[in-house]
């Protein structure tokens, strides 16, 4: 029996908490120092600290209360990203997929990237190319984020029944 990554409504519930958006977000590059640790402290230390990062990822859309509030723009980053999933049961939302289709498939094409690279140069300990991936990936998220919000509130205009995840 393994962790199941699936999120429920629950977990989206809680991961809507601002808390939550922003400790992923702002802690996702640690895995290049974790991977960059294998230089100084072998690969079994460092699996271990890669271990930790992917089960805090896990663990962080699940750790925080539900928010009070929900108006926040790292709330509906997660409404976005439930429409982008297609977690929502309303009809006619295709029109508005397809007009974001594109460019975040390109934001999340350029924060997949960024880790990849990020991961590679840092297993080779390369400072200056796992910054650059670094940000990559970080800008690629970010952006993506935002481009989750602006889906989010197509859809409300399309399906104002969405604006009850705001409060």
């Amino acid at each position: 029996m393994g962790l199941n990554f699936s999120m429920n409504r629950t977990t989206w519930e809680h991961h809507s908490h601002p808390l939550s958006v922003w400790s992923r977000v702002l802690t996702g590059w640690l895995i290049f120092p974790a991977i960059w640790s294998h230089s100084s402290w072998g690969w079994t230390l460092a699996g271990i600290f890669i271990l930790t990062f992917a089960f805090w990822m896990y663990l962080n859309p699940r750790v925080f209360p539900k928010p009070r509030q929900t108006g926040s723009w790292a709330s509906q980053v997660t409404f976005g990203e439930r429409v982008w999933l297609k977690e929502v049961p309303f009809d006619g939302l295709e029109e508005i997929l397809e007009m974001h289709r594109m460019p975040a498939r390109l934001l999340a094409i350029l924060a997949g990237i960024g880790f990849i690279g990020g991961a590679i140069t840092a297993a080779f300990n390369l400072f200056w190319p796992t910054m650059f991936f670094a940000l990559a990936m970080i800008v690629g998220k970010l952006w993506f984020c935002d481009r989750m919000v602006w889906l989010f509130n197509d859809a409300t205009d399309a399906h104002p029944e969405l604006a009850n995840w705001v409060y």
